[in-house]
């Protein structure tokens, strides 16, 4: 049986390894499997579909130029430059490990998510490779340039044409052909992007379908009688002790899960009334209680507020988190309050205008029964047909 090589070097979240487990799932019987991750926490949950599981070469921020200027990263090239793509030396070793990999391996089959480096890899072996990940993450290659993401955030502080220039020099004598644009980097086999349109940046530069995203879907969509305010918070959320403070008394029944939350933080919370859960609550239960989500703005449960026909608030902690939270805002089915600005009134007063918000209620139910054929097909079926189809 061939072996493939789920790559994953960049970028946070469990979602990165819940696409690659995806992927693993609907190919079990034409490949075995191996996982080169950047970060282990969740390595358990892949570890019975592969042979082995193993810490990855990794990018890892670098931002030093940003945080002395100020400035929003506008474009994914920007961060592709916060990320190590000016360096070429840095370019080079990472690229050499990845097909260092892929040849001890064996691997007849590269699957990328947030993995360009890998991806480059493979193409300099002559390996097929295919790219995963939402819309954000998966760039088409056909640009002639990475556009600004949000208007809000215009400034450039990087030159692509200096990036391409190291990917350039770093890449060619690993056998990878030259590029003449820096969004070539991405071109593969074919890209498995798990987003809906609303969300993708670049939906017009699209050429194969989307996929459903990386998200539960519920039975069917929330009938308005929910009561409480349903809660995911993952990562730094819970470092902002004014919106810690704000779950406290939101107005509603208040449901948290909140991954390796602290003991004093959950007593606390629990001790005001907020339920603590210590495993994901189910789908269909958040469907039918809640009334509102809050949540951070992170692609996977944005995605399932938008399925259960909620309405949301999010507190982005990054430009990802801050460009899905823009495209629902616009949508009319969520609103964004920005971490650096939070005071606890005006949060609970936001909050509390959303539950009591008839319309915003409304348009989420309406939005929801608009995007169910694209939410409830089977990832997996289309997973292995597109995979199959660019492996052989």
């Amino acid at each position: 049986m061939r072996r493939a090589l789920l790559a994953w070097e960049g970028g946070g979240g469990r979602g990165h390894l819940v696409t690659l487990k995806t992927v693993a799932e609907a190919l079990s019987d034409r490949f075995e499997f191996d996982a080169a991750l950047c970060r282990m926490d969740h390595a358990g949950e892949i570890e019975a579909l592969c042979e082995q599981v193993f810490p990855a070469a990794y990018l890892w921020l670098r931002d030093e130029p940003r945080r002395s200027s100020g400035v929003g990263c506008a474009t994914w090239g920007e961060y592709l430059g916060d990320i190590g793509f000016r360096d070429q030396a840095f370019l080079a070793r990472q690229i050499a490990w990845w097909q260092e990999v892929i040849r001890v391996r064996e691997i007849s089959l590269v699957i990328g998510d947030f993995a360009p480096c890998a991806l480059l890899a493979a193409r300099g072996l002559g390996v097929p490779a295919c790219g995963v990940g939402t819309g954000y993450s998966c760039p088409p290659a056909a640009m002639a340039e990475f556009p600004v993401l949000l208007g809000s955030h215009p400034k450039r502080i990087y030159d692509e044409a200096e990036m391409l220039a190291a990917v350039n020099a770093a890449a060619t004598p690993l056998g990878v052909p030259e590029f003449d644009r820096l969004p070539a980097i991405y071109d593969c086999d074919d890209q498995l992007v798990r987003t809906l349109p609303m969300l993708d940046p670049y939906v017009a530069h699209r050429e194969g379908d989307l996929l459903p995203p990386v998200a539960d879907v519920p039975g069917g969509i929330s009938d308005g009688a929910g009561e409480e305010v349903f809660v995911y918070f993952s990562t730094t959320e819970r470092a902002n002790p004014a919106l810690m403070e704000a779950l406290e008394d939101l107005g509603a029944p208040t449901r948290l899960f909140m991954p390796n939350i602290a003991e004093d933080l959950a007593a606390r919370l629990a001790a005001r009334g907020v339920i603590v859960e210590r495993a994901p609550v189910p789908v269909d239960l958040i469907a039918r209680r809640s009334r509102l989500i809050l949540h951070a703005g992170q692609h996977g449960i944005l995605c399932l507020g938008l399925a259960c026909g909620l309405p949301q608030v999010a507190v982005p902690q990054h430009m990802e988190q801050l460009y899905h939270a823009r495209r629902a805002e616009e949508a009319g089915v969520l609103r964004v309050a920005l971490h650096r600005e939070i005071d606890v009134a005006a949060f609970r007063d936001l909050v509390r205008a959303c539950l009591a918000d008839e319309e915003m209620a409304r348009r989420a139910r309406s939005l929801a029964r608009d995007l169910r054929p694209l939410l409830t097909r089977d990832p997996r079926r289309l997973i292995r047909r597109r995979v199959l189809a660019a492996a052989w």
